[in-house]
């Protein structure tokens, strides 16, 4: 390396640790390895408590949780071989010894032919923000639980008044309270469906011998409203081993959005092609507006809505499409989005013909 090289390089060091004693910045940096320590990390120490030997000898795992070893390892391992940028949160100790959760991102440093010569990380303490969602989702849990039994209630109630019924100005208001209390229900689920998530257990799925074509005709014949709108057309052997229950919640869920954000009185086509030996593939299509590409990549996201402005009962927080890709995920497959102003908006839902073990 020549003079001149050489002492861009050191200015370039230099400017780097002022940017980040300026910014008060928890920054490392480790050699292209992604394992060693390049130089001291004065404020990695200072957050995590770790001694300089334990900086030296285990980087950015230093004093790491030993639940959390593992996962963080694995995704390191992953990043330096494939020579991206990598993310993780994971609990790292304090200096008061207790361990508190703390998100790590570094980003490879290559040269002017694309060689990878270090990695540079910084580190936040998230601790706060995992509690306010542990409070938040512990919330929702208790919410969804105590909810149940007052609406059981409500519902038997109303079907034992329904069945002796026989005026029609008594009839139609107890029909509404039956319908109102199935949308509840309904987001009742899905709230205790986010905690299971959030909370890391994932969503159990019981699979049984199932047809697919059974269930897509069950979903439409349950629809509320905007029945006759739906076709469906059915391709191929549709049988498999799924949850019958849980894929009925599934595509209940994706024509009540296509019903809610479609066009008015516009066709909505489903569609179940079971060619593959393997697999089968589910499409739910309605005209409409295209959703905005900011919104897009965030429809499977929580307390997310496609379109805050309209409110649709149980899809009005916006858990419907999340709990719907968690109960894909659960099977083994996968659901895909796609939105455009000539196309309308397509659900595509990828299916494995047996939940993986």
């Amino acid at each position: 390396m020549s003079r001149t090289a050489d002492d861009d390089t050191r200015t370039a060091e230099r400017r780097f640790a002022a940017l980040a004693q300026a910014t008060g910045q928890t920054v490392w940096r480790l050699a292209a390895d992604g394992a060693r320590p390049l130089e001291d990390s004065p404020s990695f120490r200072a957050l995590t408590g770790v001694s300089r030997e334990q900086w030296q000898g285990h980087g950015v795992l230093a004093g790491i949780h030993p639940d959390d070893r593992e996962r963080v390892e694995a995704a390191v391992r992953a990043a330096v071989a494939a020579g991206a940028g990598w993310e993780v949160e994971a609990r790292l100790p304090r200096p008061d010894g207790q361990h508190a959760w703390t998100l790590l991102r570094a980003t490879p440093v290559t040269d002017a032919r694309g060689e990878r010569l270090e990695w540079v990380g910084v580190a936040a303490d998230i601790h706060k923000r995992k509690d306010v969602e542990a409070f938040r989702e512990m919330m929702l849990g208790i919410l969804g639980h105590d909810l149940r039994n007052p609406l059981n209630a409500m519902m038997v109630s109303a079907q034992l008044a329904l069945l002796r019924a026989r005026e029609e100005p008594v009839r139609t208001p107890l029909e509404r309270v039956l319908a109102s209390g199935e949308r509840m229900g309904r987001l009742i689920e899905q709230l205790l469906d986010l905690t299971q998530v959030r909370l890391g257990h994932g969503i159990a799925v019981n699979p049984v011998a199932a047809d697919l074509r059974e269930i897509v005709e069950q979903a439409i014949e349950e629809l509320p409203n905007g029945k006759a709108r739906v076709r469906f057309d059915a391709v191929g052997d549709l049988r498999g081993t799924w949850d019958f229950d849980r894929l009925l919640q599934v595509v209940t869920i994706l024509l009540g959005n296509a019903v809610d954000h479609g066009t008015p009185g516009a066709a909505i086509t489903v569609r179940a092609v079971g060619d593959a030996p393997d697999a089968v593939e589910l499409t739910v299509h309605n005209h409409g507006p295209a959703v905005p590409e900011s919104v897009r990549d965030s429809v499977f996201e929580p307390l997310r809505r496609i379109d805050p402005t309209r409110r649709h009962g149980a899809r009005a927080l916006g858990l419907g499409l999340f709990v719907t890709r968690q109960l894909v995920l659960a099977h083994g497959g996968t659901i895909a989005f796609e939105s455009s102003d000539a196309g309308g908006n397509l659900m595509h839902v990828h299916l494995p013909r047996r939940v993986p073990a």
